[in-house]
């Protein structure tokens, strides 16, 4: 089994690398479907549904960006959401904090902040055994092909 730093060094001294990177980052998001599925169930499972607010964060889109450069090589998962006057604090919903309205009142000092369970978001993505095992085997697969030369 190969690791991630031994890819990237041989990834430097490949002719056909830009073939294997392409395999490799289709495969290493392979499981972002799955992943997408527990970010959703678990939103609808533990934030509040007073409000909609579960129904809203269950409609997170959730993308991956895979990196290969260096030290800073691995995959980055990111969520994105839409409110009604722009991007919404989805970090601070995931650390268990949502701010809003006083009983319908938008006025300046009529807003509050409610605790709600934390890691709707980070806590399904780590949890999901396959995306490990599929970055695992696609490493290692990477490595294979390098290897052989092709």
């Amino acid at each position: 089994m190969g690791s991630i730093d031994d890819l990237v060094r041989d990834l430097r001294r490949f002719e056909q690398r830009k073939e294997v990177t392409r395999a490799l980052r289709k495969r290493i998001r392979e499981p972002v479907p799955g992943v997408r599925k527990a970010i959703r169930r678990r939103a609808l499972d533990t934030l509040p549904k007073g409000g909609g607010l579960n129904v809203w964060a269950s409609k997170t889109r959730v993308s991956a960006k895979v990196s290969l450069a260096g030290r800073g090589a691995g995959v980055k998962l990111r969520g994105t959401r839409k409110s009604g006057k722009g991007k919404a604090d989805l970090r601070r919903l995931d650390a268990g904090k949502v701010r809003h309205p006083s009983w319908g009142r938008r006025g300046p000092g009529q807003w509050h902040v409610q605790q709600v369970e934390p890691g709707f978001f980070t806590k399904p993505a780590v949890e999901v055994d396959q995306w490990r095992d599929a970055c695992l085997k696609a490493v290692d697969e990477a490595l294979e092909v390098i290897r052989r030369g092709r």
